[in-house]
């Protein structure tokens, strides 16, 4: 039981190599050059066997095997994207994708490279002999090298702020973006008042011109909070996150406690785990 709950644990880890299409698109050239180069310097698998002249594709040989299964990677991994985009990609997703992969190369390969004589299902599993180690081989060895260029990158990043004075790591404004990582709104951080989630949607409401503005961002309440954490954005209840420049007051509500902003007439519920958290921010 133990085991199970540590895999349980593992598998819903957070996997942000994939979180954007670029990403994607960056593992799935990798795949395919990768998988062009494996067949023609090494030619695995007895795979020559494997591809029999009834193929319409008999004269490309190996390399047009390796562009067709570049071909349908690049679908695999575009169709994952807009799977998966709406979601924190987890371990588990990534299993999803391998195994999306796998079924994706091998079907329309068991269709193209096949003896009349056998049957779908003997074709299939002769591709999947081949498919399955190259995947492997690939989700390794690729993981591996994006995981070395983040961690390369983050480093540099990190030594770029620690050399930038303090006075402008504080950004003049707060930028505000989609799910795709696109500029939606930018605003004075004295102007921005709270978020509000809506299904796979956020609310921003803002001060424009002395009155109250809202814009919709298709993004999660998670993303805003990570993003903007370092501009006194605070997460107050799992739908709320609030900016505690624009808190007037905390106030207790029969067993709950609400928070008033400035120029909004609704209150904003705390939810239990959140009230220390807000009453520590606010005390001088």
């Amino acid at each position: 039981m133990k085991a199970l709950r540590s895999i349980a644990k593992l598998i819903c880890q957070p996997f942000r190599l994939f979180a954007t299409l670029k990403q994607r698109m960056v593992f799935a050239s990798g795949m395919f050059v990768f998988s062009l180069l494996f067949l023609l310097l090494f030619i695995p698998f007895n795979i020559t066997e494997w591809i029999v002249y009834t193929s319409p594709f008999k004269v490309l040989q190996l390399p047009g095997l390796g562009v067709i299964i570049g071909i349908l990677i690049y679908i695999s991994q575009l169709l994952q994207y807009f799977l998966f985009r709406n979601n924190s990609i987890k371990v588990y997703h990534l299993l999803i994708g391998f195994c999306i992969d796998i079924i994706l190369i091998s079907i329309p390969l068991s269709l193209l490279y096949s003896i009349p004589a056998n049957s779908f299902w003997i074709e299939f599993k002769q591709t999947l002999d081949i498919a399955i180690p190259l995947a492997i081989l690939w989700y390794i060895l690729g993981i591996s090298l994006m995981a070395l260029w983040d961690n390369y990158y983050n480093k540099e990043t990190s030594l770029f702020q620690q050399e930038t004075p303090k006075q402008t790591i504080q950004a003049e404004r707060i930028n505000i973006k989609d799910g795709n990582g696109q500029l939606r709104l930018s605003l004075r951080p004295e102007d921005l008042i709270y978020f509000e989630s809506a299904d796979n949607y956020v609310i921003v409401f803002f001060r424009k011109t002395q009155r109250i503005s809202r814009e919709v961002v298709r993004n999660s309440l998670k993303n805003i909070e990570n993003d903007l954490n370092v501009h006194n954005c605070v997460r107050c209840h799992r739908s709320f996150i609030v900016n505690i420049v624009n808190v007037t007051a905390i106030k207790k509500k029969g067993r709950s406690y609400i928070i008033e902003l400035d120029g909004i007439d609704t209150p904003i519920p705390i939810s239990r785990g959140y009230v220390k958290v807000i009453s520590d921010l606010l005390t001088p």
